[in-house]
């Protein structure tokens, strides 16, 4: 899987007008979930951005204008790091930056209300313990992984302007412990060269400081890359996300407008001529949604990544 070099955090972490903080789960599900592991000494790192644009409002699967006249936007940096300390064994660690906003821009009647909220700062960190229990070697094409995590609550959760707190939406943290759950299985192809890899990352947040318990979250990852081309240091990419997020709950009452279905096609290109350093771009680009109510979504996003990997014994 040396092919499926790492992007980004795709945390999709744009902020909802109505919903759960963040429509996006804890962590990347770009980068190093989409790899079965390292070999053992081996050492990756890597700077991953995100930037989504939500300009677009659903109640269900129909376009409506936003009750609110809110638009969104949220940009990620991601500091990665994975070590194999031993073979089958890795550790995949994930420090996040987030700069995050939502305006308001309402009129009613003569008068129109403009407020725009913002927040910036460090993020939920996350890690991820992976194990192979099929690793990748050049006699079989099939690999398999497992994973288990946790996303800590190292972001500020309370930041406030004017002395009034932000809303969750977009905090950088949102002060609850959640569980992660990994698989990966993946497949290497002789004819036509290239490779497949289907990525399940399954993240059960636990309640935050005011007992609110986001909805449990599900994205299933679909990545197929060729092998780089003959005299080209390129490897194009074609990857598809599939998310379902389970409403949020306050005790034992589910909360209205949130909870999604999204799929989305994210293409990339993989830029390999500076090896170990390897740059990625690509794009977000959503195509079905549906949600629990009235939600602003993600109309569209771009993402980059450099990362370099390193022998340490």
């Amino acid at each position: 899987m040396t092919l499926l070099v790492a992007a980004i955090v795709a945390s999709a972490l744009a902020a909802h007008g109505y919903a759960q903080s963040c429509c996006g789960g804890a962590g990347t599900f770009l980068g190093g979930t989409e790899r079965a592991g390292l070999a053992a000494g081996t050492l990756t790192a890597a700077a991953v951005y995100n930037y989504t644009a939500m300009e677009r409002t659903l109640d269900g699967t129909r376009a409506i204008p936003n009750p609110n006249g809110s638009v969104a936007s949220a940009h990620a940096l991601n500091l990665e790091v994975e070590l194999s300390p031993i073979e089958r064994w890795s550790v995949l660690m994930v420090l996040p930056f987030t700069d995050k906003a939502r305006t308001v821009n309402l009129t009613t009647g003569s008068t129109t209300l403009y407020q725009q909220y913002h927040a910036s700062g460090i993020g939920d960190a996350f890690g991820l313990v992976k194990y192979s229990i099929v690793p990748s070697a050049p006699l079989s094409p099939w690999s398999l992984a497992l994973g288990v995590g946790a996303k800590a609550p190292t972001g500020d959760y309370r930041v406030a302007s004017g002395g009034i707190e932000l809303p969750l939406d977009v905090q950088p943290g949102t002060s609850s412990w959640d569980a992660l759950l990994w698989g990966l299985a993946s497949y290497r192809f002789d004819e036509p060269a290239a490779n497949a890899a289907l990525s399940l990352l399954v993240r059960r947040p636990g309640p935050n400081v005011n007992g609110r318990t986001m909805g449990t979250d599900v994205q299933a990852l679909l990545a197929l890359s060729t092998t780089a081309l003959d005299e080209v240091p390129l490897v194009p990419m074609l990857l598809s996300r599939l998310r379902w997020t389970a409403p949020d709950r306050q005790g034992d009452r589910v909360i209205a407008a949130t909870g999604t279905f999204r799929m989305e096609i994210l293409p990339a290109l993989a830029i390999t001529a500076w090896e170990p350093l390897v740059v990625r771009l690509g794009a977000q680009l959503p195509f079905y949604e549906r949600t629990n109510g009235i939600q602003l979504v993600p109309t569209w996003g771009v993402f980059g990544e450099i990362r370099t990997t390193a022998t340490l014994w």
